[in-house]
């Protein structure tokens, strides 16, 4: 017969069973091993370069983008705010600066996140908000080339000063204390006349739906210097303030 069928005692079977236990699981700790210093060997490399892309990462760890992407995440790592977010790094290799930013050679992290992110906290966090020539400074990019996107962010507001865009952070008691830090040397803007006044709420009830930047451009068409900030006033000082931001958001 090719094939005979062959009866195990009990004690046959134990011992067949534990030796397959010992191979199979013998396997997977080896395997492990080479994983761990394949692992171990990828970090030195990385903490020598400093940064890294994804596709070199790739060749290091033999594995596919979306599984290095895994790794970054559960190391905690750094995507670059400019270079199109090709480059990488790591916690224990970035030193970020006050702003929160750190760079290797033109290459530049921030512990916000992305550009986008990283211009909303440090506008939020300035003292007098920032211009985007300040902020070109602090992040070494041509800020001029992405700042228009924020005229739709309501993170942020902006306030033309001497022909100049300055941008300070949406809520009221900062934007306030950032404007008043920025123009120590003038006034915050004088509280609008009556008749001033008059214009503006007349304004605001033909375009209820505006936002108060619109509201200003509009009014300046027909009757100029008005500013934000006046309007700011006047809707705070008749309890509209809040509403009218309300209603934006």
């Amino acid at each position: 017969m090719l094939f005979q069928l062959v009866v195990l005692d009990n004690s046959s079977f134990v011992v067949i069973y534990v030796l397959t236990y010992f191979i199979y699981y013998d396997k997977i700790r080896i395997a492990d091993m080479v994983k761990k210093e394949l692992l171990d060997k990828a970090m030195r490399h990385f903490i020598s370069a400093r940064v890294m892309t994804l596709s070199q990462l790739g060749v290091l760890l033999s594995c596919s983008q979306r599984s290095v992407q895994r790794y970054l995440s559960k190391w905690g790592g750094f995507r670059s705010y400019n270079h199109n977010g090709k480059y990488f790094s790591l916690p224990a290799i970035a030193h970020f600066d006050s702003f929160g930013i750190w760079k290797y050679n033109d290459i530049g992290f921030s512990r916000f996140g992305n550009l986008k992110e990283t211009v909303v906290h440090l506008v939020a966090r300035s003292p007098d908000g920032l211009t985007a020539s300040e902020l070109g400074e602090v992040l070494s990019v041509n800020a001029h080339s992405f700042m228009s996107q924020f005229r739709v962010d309501l993170r942020l507001k902006r306030e033309k000063c001497d022909g100049v865009l300055v941008y300070f952070c949406s809520d009221h008691d900062i934007r306030i204390a950032q404007k008043r830090k920025r123009f120590t040397d003038q006034p915050l803007s004088t509280f609008p006349s009556n008749t001033q006044a008059v214009t503006i709420l007349v304004s605001l009830l033909k375009n209820p739906k505006a936002t108060i930047e619109e509201l200003v451009k509009t009014i300046n068409k027909e009757q100029n210097g008005i500013s934000i900030t006046m309007v700011e006033r006047l809707l705070e000082h008749h309890g509209l303030f809040k509403k009218k931001v309300t209603h934006i958001l």
